[in-house]
């Protein structure tokens, strides 16, 4: 990960760590993403890594099935603020999803969810993951991917003008390729205004992502976020894909 792009990324989610599991503000990462993993199978004595693990939403949830989890992630905001909610069993640490601080062959289930978008080169850290697992392992990773009807690099233009951290959005095959061919993809309906208060997006930025949608509801350029008005309100679609390997 560039200087710059670690930056971002420490920048982003330091300002997100307090509302990121506010669930008016980010229902997709929390009741509406729970999904995404239900069909890993997991052993009482399983060792699991949550690789760009945020606050650990996820370890949490999956820490009453395994041994014991340790929750990645390079910003320490996020950590702490999922670290006073987390059973006794999940370990919380700072470090690069680029550069894992384990063994090879160190954990039984390995999975990040709604990372590798943040990733500029998601082969790196995807082969980190695969080096930590132990043989017969389980790699997971649950992502938004990209809509193929839309105007090409437009619908990563404008999530990265909602949060610069955002580096691009993979499509479901790219997805597969680099994590395995158990796949599931849902598409979510998110209202529009609480993903920008989320990330406290910046008005002129949130007036150009506005007028995008906008636009494209009136004929213009498809945006990939597939717009659609409830009472005056902008709505948009995320698709997400989980993938098991």
């Amino acid at each position: 990960m560039s200087e710059d792009h670690s930056r971002a990324v420490e920048r982003a989610f330091t300002q997100q760590a307090a509302a990121f599991e506010d669930p008016r503000l980010n229902r997709l990462f929390t009741t509406d993403s729970e999904w995404v993993f239900e069909r890993l199978p997991l052993d009482s004595d399983d060792l699991l890594l949550e690789v760009a693990a945020g606050t650990g939403h996820v370890a949490r949830r999956l820490a009453p099935r395994v041994r014991a989890v340790v929750a990645l992630d390079a910003t320490w905001a996020m950590l702490e603020q999922g670290r006073g909610a987390a059973p006794a069993n999940v370990i919380f640490l700072q470090g690069d999803a680029g550069a894992l601080p384990f063994p090879d062959a160190s954990f039984d289930v390995v999975l990040a969810r709604f990372a590798v978008h943040h990733f500029e080169q998601p082969e790196v850290q995807l082969a980190e993951m695969r080096r930590c697992l132990r043989p017969g392992g389980r790699l997971a990773v649950a992502d938004i991917v990209a809509d193929t009807a839309a105007q090409p690099g437009e619908q990563d233009r404008l999530e990265r003008l909602r949060d610069d951290s955002h580096a691009r959005l993979l499509g479901v095959d790219e997805l597969a390729g680099l994590v395995g061919d158990d796949v599931e993809i849902r598409h979510v309906e998110r209202p529009l205004e609480p993903w920008l208060e989320q990330t406290e997006t910046s008005p002129d930025a949130a007036g150009e992502i506005r007028a995008a949608l906008r636009s494209e509801l009136g004929g213009g350029p498809a945006t990939g976020f597939r717009p659609s008005e409830r009472d005056g309100e902008l709505w948009f679609t995320h698709s997400m894909a989980s993938v098991i390997g």
